[in-house]
């Protein structure tokens, strides 16, 4: 069964990265490849209500749908999948397409030395300094999220298969059967908090998302959760905004303060129980609301992960130029979220005919008889 609720939240998630990556250029807090010097208010508000929600929401979703594929193939090729889809987009990214967006920061930055194939051999692929790659060096850039994608896939992938065996020789077992309770989903906070407590990289915490992807098959795997979900979406709601409210007015007095401090402990919480909160929200209103499709939905399923694969680097390009012809936030922002759209989708029209380009960007053809997706 293709849940197309779970599709319409992966693309809301996939798509909110073009506003959350532009809003970047303009904060004052953290550097990026291309940064303007005005800081933009709005922006960093609007980085802040998302940050807590946005990635947790894409991994989660992830969880939700290795349920289903699980169901339909085998570990072995699961793990083909995998590859084909991730590990060799990922690569070949690394190579041809993450490497722009330090090209044009060095560019920015006034730093650059030589054309770009010199700056490839002599400054991005020998230095690994500064793994955010922010001021020119190596890094995965926003494919950092491929990269933890197959990563944790793969070394969860035993513990998932056991769980599929066990429930179909003994039933869906304890812990699944407390999926479908909404109280013990929130009670997911804790775990949640203390997983953010374990070796990040770069700020980026694998056992944290890691988590989140294995919510997500747990839910999947209790065919009443979906359900309890939806019938809980106004409770998730009202927890939502109580929350919300909490975390947003609590964060300015309560943060700062060392890891393990109860300030610390107590902040974490809040931020997970906002961030869990929503997405249970927004699963709970798109089962309701947004489980049917059409072609918009089959041509934005094809699109959307080579879009996400090309929009980082597309839009460092767009923002260089648009930051030097407007002094204008707004405008400079508009330009910046549209001019890449537009960009990374007739990319990917172009692209979706040539075959290599096809294996680079992970592009999925439709089967000519069924008109059912399989692989380029």
């Amino acid at each position: 069964m293709r849940r197309k609720d779970i599709d319409w939240l992966r693309l809301f998630g996939i798509f909110l990265l073009f506003p959350f990556h532009a809003a970047r250029i303009f904060d004052s807090r953290e550097f990026n490849y291309i940064h303007s010097d005005a800081v933009s208010s709005a922006g960093m508000t609007f980085m802040n209500v998302i940050w807590p929600w946005f990635m947790p929401l894409l991994f989660l979703v992830a969880g939700i749908a290795t349920w289903y594929a699980l169901q339909k193939r085998d570990a072995i090729h699961f793990l083909k999948e995998r590859v084909l889809r991730l590990l060799i987009p990922l690569v070949i990214g690394i190579v041809l397409i993450v490497p722009i967006q330090g090209y044009m920061a060095r560019l920015q930055q006034g730093t650059l030395n030589g054309g770009y194939f010199n700056y490839l051999f002599t400054q991005f692929f020998p230095d690994f300094s500064d793994i955010s790659g922010y001021r020119g060096t190596f890094t995965p850039a926003h494919l950092w999220f491929i990269l933890y994608l197959f990563v944790i896939s793969c070394v969860l992938l035993p513990l998932f298969v056991h769980i599929i065996h066990a429930k179909q020789k003994k039933g869906i077992g304890v812990i699944g059967l407390l999926f479908d309770k909404s109280w013990f989903l929130l009670l997911l906070i804790i775990p949640l908090s203390i997983s953010e407590a374990l070796p990040d990289i770069g700020g980026k915490n694998p056992f944290f998302y890691g988590f989140y992807y294995t919510i997500g098959f747990l839910i999947a795997s209790n065919e009443g959760s979906t359900k309890a979900i939806e019938h809980s979406r106004w409770w998730f709601l009202d927890v939502l905004a109580l929350s919300s409210s909490l975390y947003f007015y609590t964060r300015t007095f309560l943060d700062g303060f060392s890891d393990f401090a109860w300030q610390s402990v107590l902040l974490a919480l809040l931020r997970n129980l906002y961030g869990f909160s929503a997405i249970l929200t927004m699963q709970a209103f798109a089962s309701r609301y947004l489980n049917r499709g059409g072609k918009v939905l089959d041509y934005l399923n094809q699109a959307a992960f080579p879009v996400y694969i090309l929009h980082q680097s597309v839009m460092m390009v767009i923002a260089y130029y648009v930051l030097l012809w407007t002094n204008s936030i707004t405008l400079q922002f508009a330009l910046i979220v549209l001019l890449t759209l537009v960009a990374c989708f007739t990319l990917f029209e172009v692209c979706r005919h040539i075959a290599p380009m096809r294996i680079v960007l992970g592009i999925k053809v439709a089967n000519k008889r069924t008109n059912e997706p399989v692989k380029g």
